[in-house]
């Protein structure tokens, strides 16, 4: 059984359980203290992101929101991720095994493992999102983002291929947003402020800041 586990073919599996057992160790070390981990990270600039828009698929927010990054607190994804890539690289080699008797090279494992943990993660956080406590002194209704002033975080927002912005709310929490040009000739490019003036098909349409 060990061998099986700390088998090179198996070593980056075993590494990804390890750190989550050793996350789950100091949670409940530091549940007693009362402190905890799981929200450790929620606070990194640029983490935080809103799926209250239908959005391309090829942007690297909605890219995101199909993982389920915008969903759960940072720390709780990693932890599901890292138990499903172990446990999915653990399956691959014990299958594989019991056909061939020998383990996957780690080079095929470790993609293949990569992309089902993803995809599973994407898919369980959806399921499990609703049963986490929300906080409700930090979530805006769609009328508190009318009017409000953001930044252009990320590319450049032309009429139908929009850009990703950022805005902080009266609670001091950031929203990130997909947004276009409200007028057909503007572009709004990295680090201009815009105001949003109306949600549109593809996130929020916008006009300059001025």
């Amino acid at each position: 059984m060990f061998s099986f586990l700390l088998s090179d073919a198996n070593f980056w599996f075993s590494v990804a359980i390890g750190v989550v057992v050793v996350l789950f160790v100091v949670e409940c070390i530091g549940l007693l203290f009362g402190a905890s981990l799981l929200g450790v990270f929620d606070d990194i600039p640029g983490y935080e992101l809103t799926s209250d828009t239908d959005i391309d698929v090829g942007h690297p927010t909605a890219f995101a929101n199909w993982l389920s990054l915008d969903k759960l607190p940072l720390m709780i994804w990693v932890i599901i991720f890292l138990t499903l890539f172990g446990l999915t690289g653990y399956l691959l080699n014990y299958l594989y095994e019991q056909f061939f008797q020998s383990l996957i090279p780690a080079l095929l494992s470790l993609p293949v493992a990569s992309v089902s943990a993803l995809i599973l993660t994407g898919g369980i956080g959806k399921r499990i999102a609703p049963l986490l406590p929300k906080n409700e002194t930090s979530a805006i209704s769609d009328d508190e983002y009318f009017g409000a002033i953001a930044k252009i975080t990320i590319g450049t927002a032309r009429p139908g291929s929009p850009a990703e912005a950022k805005f902080v709310d009266k609670y001091a929490q950031a929203h990130y947003v997909l947004v276009e040009p409200f007028e057909a000739q503007e572009v709004f490019s990295q680090g201009e402020k815009i105001i949003l003036v109306k949600k549109g098909l593809r996130g929020w349409l916008a006009t300059r800041y001025k």
